[in-house]
C-alpha cells in the first residue's frame, strides 16, 4: 500500500510573461514513498489541495517528466533520475 502525496516544497522559480497572463512563478515539489516529482514554472497553485487533487497531480507530472517534457522531474531513491 502507497502512503499519500505530500507537498514537500513551493519555491519562487521566476516570472512569465505571455500574450495574456503573466506573473511570478513556482516550483512544487510532490513526494510518494521512494519517488519525488517537480513542475517548474506554476503560474497560480493552490496551497490548499486535497489529496485526491495531489494524487492526480503527482501521476500527470510523472508523466510528463517521464515523457521528457520541458520543467517536469522524476526521482526515485530506489531506481536513477529520468
Amino acid at each position: 500500500m502507497s502512503t499519500s502525496v505530500k507537498v514537500v516544497s513551493v519555491e519562487d522559480a521566476g516570472f512569465f510573461q505571455g500574450q495574456y497572463t503573466s506573473g511570478s512563478t513556482v516550483k512544487v515539489t510532490l513526494s510518494r514513498d521512494t519517488r519525488t516529482v517537480t513542475c517548474d514554472g506554476i503560474l497560480i497553485w493552490e496551497d490548499n489541495q486535497d489529496a485526491d487533487a495531489l494524487d492526480e497531480l503527482f501521476y500527470e507530472w510523472a508523466g510528463c517528466a517521464l515523457e521528457g517534457e520541458e520543467g517536469y522531474t522524476y526521482f526515485d531513491t530506489a531506481q536513477t533520475q529520468v
